[in-house]
């Protein structure tokens, strides 16, 4: 296994917020920056960034050592650094971005964000800037950032530039890819929308169904748990977290979020489709069935429901009726169903 690593040179930076706030060259180089000197101003705020230089690089080379450990093998050892280091980073790019050096200015908002992944303002600014260059996509999704993370300017400059359309129209499109199974279209079509938009509980409630049909579960338990917690009236929600509680065989909590997806909409055959295997690992014989015959009417080629409650039906010392299902889901195309049908028909 592949060693993990700690760094404890957070504690060495740690007053640097409050220092960034009093440091010579910061306070100069704000007043250069109100008074429209951004040549000098960053001239200042670079002296600044020298000073923490070779902290700031070491930071950023645990970081790429860090991230080629396995997701599974980080826990919560990743490297920390005091985030007041972005502050100048932050405040040069800002000037860069007033002069028109927008290179140099996406570089120091890339540095700050590197430096503080909860800073909205470097979001905000380095959005503005993607836009303005013809870089929508990127724009929007750092200003949806930007937006979560409470910067005001980025949550209107979101809704002035109909950011959300994109956002909607991608996780429609998901939507129809998780109906036809396509999991990985519709992962790559929703993450879109949860960049532009991360506390949407709809579009992590997508995301989290895409990972289960991919079986990529704790990513998924992780997206339905937020997005329950963000909305309590999110369908998709329920639906992903009780899919996820079945895979997770907790056939009882699966039950009880599938309930709450079907009394939201009842007309989810998925919904009635897993709140049905949930029955059966509660031994609820009888419910199982009834949610079984939901998912036929609902979607009457899903040969695997005809299938399941066929089964039912001769545990339940119901032979004749579990006949009949086999042949239907004979008549859908399943082989295993065509045989049995064919033993069972000449057996009356």
């Amino acid at each position: 296994m592949q060693q993990i690593f700690t760094f404890s040179f957070f504690f060495l930076f740690s007053s640097f917020l409050c220092v960034a706030q009093t440091d010579p060259n910061v306070v100069s180089g704000k007043a250069k920056q109100k008074a429209g000197n951004h040549n000098g101003a960053i001239y200042d705020f670079s002296l600044s960034i020298k000073q923490h230089n070779d902290a700031v690089q070491k930071y950023f080379k645990a970081l790429e050592e860090f991230d080629k450990i396995p997701d599974a093998e980080k826990g919560n050892q990743a490297p920390a650094v005091d985030v007041g280091m972005a502050i100048p980073y932050l405040l040069r790019g800002q000037s860069y971005s007033v002069m028109g050096k927008n290179d140099y200015a996406i570089n120091d908002f890339n540095n700050a964000i590197r430096i503080n992944p909860k800073m909205g303002a470097a979001y905000y600014e380095r959005g503005r800037i993607l836009w303005t260059v013809g870089k929508q996509d990127e724009g929007c999704i750092d200003l949806g950032i930007a937006g979560s993370l409470k910067d005001s300017l980025a949550t209107e400059m979101f809704d002035e530039k109909f950011c959300w359309k994109e956002a909607v129209q991608n996780a429609n499109e998901a939507a129809t890819k998780l109906r036809i199974n396509d999991f990985q279209g519709a992962l790559d079509k929703i993450q879109s929308s949860v960049r532009l938009c991360p506390d949407s509980a709809r579009y992590l409630g997508l995301r989290g169904r895409a990972y289960l049909g991919l079986g990529i579960i704790d990513l998924a338990m992780k997206d339905l748990e937020k997005a329950v917690m963000l909305n309590q009236n999110s369908v998709d929600a329920f639906l992903g977290r009780g899919i996820a509680y079945y895979m997770k065989n907790k056939f009882q909590e699966s039950f009880d979020d599938l309930s709450k997806a079907i009394d939201m909409n009842s007309k989810l055959a998925d919904a009635y489709l897993f709140r049905a295997y949930a029955c059966e690992g509660l031994e609820k014989d009888q419910s199982a069935l009834f949610d079984y015959q939901q998912v036929q009417h609902l979607k009457p080629g899903n040969a695997l429901a005809y299938m399941k409650s066929a089964q039912l039906k001769i545990k339940m010392n119901d032979p004749k009726g579990a006949c009949m299902d086999y042949k239907k889901a004979a008549d859908l195309g399943n082989s295993e169903a065509q045989d049995i049908y064919e033993k069972c028909s000449k057996a009356k």
